[in-house]
C-alpha cells in the first residue's frame, strides 16, 4: 500500500518553503509564497498519493490539498480477513 507524501509550505529565513513531512528537508525555497506553493503543487501531483499543507505568516495551517487517491485494499484480501475474523 503506498504512504501519503506530505509537503508543506512554510515561512522560512529568506522567504518561503516546501518542507516534506517527516525528513526535515527543505525540498525547494522560493522568495514569494505562490512560487512556493506552485511549487508544492507540482511535487504533489507527482506522487500517487500526497497532501499539499499551506501555513500562514504565522506557521498555522491556512488550507490542505489531497491529490491522488488513497489506495483501496482489493476486496479478496477484505474477505481473507473477515473468514479470519468470523471463522
Amino acid at each position: 500500500m503506498a504512504e501519503r507524501v506530505t509537503y508543506h509550505v512554510v515561512p522560512g529565513e529568506h522567504g518561503w518553503n516546501v518542507e516534506q513531512e517527516n525528513t526535515g528537508k527543505v525540498v525547494s525555497n522560493h522568495r514569494t509564497r505562490i512560487e512556493a506553493i506552485l511549487r508544492g503543487r507540482d511535487l504533489a501531483q507527482g506522487q500517487e498519493y500526497s497532501l499539499l499543507v499551506v501555513h500562514d505568516r504565522d506557521g498555522q495551517v491556512e488550507r490542505q490539498y489531497n491529490y491522488g487517491r488513497f489506495p483501496q485494499r482489493n476486496p479478496q484480501d477484505k474477505s481473507a480477513e473477515q473468514s479470519e475474523v468470523n471463522p
